[in-house]
């Protein structure tokens, strides 16, 4: 579902070499914000004209206090589908690494996130997988809850 006052067909620009934040809050745009993002790389920390900049310094979807961009994007879309609070924590473990020991999941997350990354060829087929097996996460953290 496309949030009210979000239009469709915008552009999304992130640092290239995607990793956990980065696919991580690319799906969550696209899931949960703007489900017609489209999605571009810089080689640098910049943003790109006429793109909305996610985790590139100083962006407003980006690394804010001691959150990374996914818990940001929930704060700033105040979404609160079951289980994303816990799917931020695990994800929020797996990119700062001094708080890897946030949840048992974290470094396995990290782990997972880096083999998307070398396996695929350039970075929208990591989006590709990555958005994926964030779907089958988000999915696996509900089940847990229902139990």
């Amino acid at each position: 579902m496309c949030l009210p006052g979000v239009l469709s067909r915008m552009r999304y620009s992130t640092r290239e070499n995607v990793h956990v934040d980065r696919i991580a809050s690319a799906w969550l745009i696209k899931r949960f914000v703007d489900p017609d993002a489209e999605f571009v790389f810089t080689t640098e920390a910049t943003a790109i004209s006429g793109a909305v900049p996610f985790d590139i310094p100083g962006a407003d979807l980006g690394h804010h206090g001691s959150h990374c961009t996914f818990e940001t994007i929930i704060e700033r879309y105040a979404l609160n589908e079951n289980g994303l609070p816990e799917l931020a924590a695990i994800i929020h473990g797996a990119d700062i690494l001094p708080d890897s020991d946030t949840t048992l999941e974290s470094p396995g997350i990290d782990l997972a996130f880096r083999a998307i990354r070398i396996s695929c060829n350039n970075d929208l087929e990591a989006l590709e997988f990555g958005f994926r097996f964030m779907d089958g996460l988000l999915r696996a953290i509900q089940e847990r809850g229902l139990r």
